[in-house]
């Protein structure tokens, strides 16, 4: 149950993160603050840094095997993703590329958690 409380926990400051870095980078463009070619960029860099974010938190708190924590966290918001996309069908095999580093960032932020915890 303690376990469950804490995925649950990461996911919801992983969708809050990505909100609020989405409505900021779409507020920004908005208002022409920025160009196209860095919202374009951003909206590659933002689920990159959230995943990895997601991931640190999950590392953070495991006691071992915090690629393994990382792994889990990044699969399922990562299948969430991809049910949103298929759903708005805007699904294309291009993206698995990009669902793939997003799992590989969850994993490397969980790595810098586990060992950048202290005990």
């Amino acid at each position: 149950m303690k376990y469950l409380k804490r995925l649950l926990k990461t996911i919801t400051y992983t969708f809050i993160f990505f909100a609020l870095f989405t409505l900021l980078l779409t507020t920004f463009n908005y208002f022409n603050l920025i160009n196209y070619q860095t919202l374009a960029i951003g909206k590659i860099i933002i689920p990159i840094l959230t995943l990895g974010f997601s991931g640190l938190l999950m590392g953070k708190k495991a006691n071992k095997n915090g690629w393994f924590e990382g792994l889990k966290i990044s699969l399922i918001i990562v299948l969430v993703l991809i049910t949103i996309t298929a759903i708005l069908g805007e699904f294309s095999p291009k993206k698995l590329t990009f669902y793939l580093i997003l799992i590989i960032s969850g994993i490397f932020g969980s790595i810098l958690g586990i060992n950048t915890k202290t005990t």
